[in-house]
């Protein structure tokens, strides 16, 4: 028996490609220390990008997840929309026991105010992202990320991408972390 790769029929939908080359053109990470996702194919692996090599901020952890709240849907919201929708953020997290390390999605137009969360799980990642209406939230270890994007179909599937709990299906894009300036 040949071991093919075999698409999952039920997999999220394909994300809006403009909003994709977005997030993929976008730089994440606290001031101090921005970066951009890569694939391996981008350029030369190098030590500064082994699993083992984690940003500063995610040091002694084993996982990590950045969000923001504001621009729900990827749609413009005003300033105060976006700063109290933080606010309700910050307000959740510090319920749910994390401690965030502030950071910023994104460039001009779309430069967003975010959270990293170290310590986090994917499953925090998921229930957060989708409770502020985000398309996408970034889970990485180390210096690997997933571009995780938030399926809003609540049918349920028995692998591959799904968050089984709730039946709600997701799209990962894995990436390397690559230090900007």
């Amino acid at each position: 028996m040949s071991e093919q790769h075999r698409a999952i029929p039920f997999a999220a939908p394909e994300p809006d490609q403009t909003l994709r080359a977005a997030f993929l053109s976008a730089t994440y990470g606290p001031a101090w220390q921005r970066f951009r996702l890569r694939s391996e194919l981008e350029g030369q692996h190098t030590a500064e990008d082994s699993e083992g090599s984690e940003p500063g901020w995610a040091a002694g952890v084993r996982s990590w997840v950045i969000i923001t709240a504001w621009n729900p849907g990827g749609q413009i919201q005003t300033e105060w929309d976006n700063a109290e929708a933080h606010q309700r953020l910050l307000a959740r997290v510090g319920r749910a026991g994390l401690v965030p390390t502030l950071a910023v999605n994104g460039d001009d137009q779309w430069r967003e105010t975010a959270l990293i969360l170290p310590g986090a799980s994917l499953r925090d990642g998921l229930r957060l992202g989708r409770e502020f209406g985000q398309a996408a939230v970034l889970y990485g270890v180390g210096r690997r990320v997933a571009l995780v994007w938030l399926g809003t179909d609540r049918r349920k599937v028995d692998r591959g991408g799904v968050d089984r709990r709730r039946g709600q299906r997701c799209r990962v894009e894995r990436y390397w972390m690559q230090t900007v300036g």
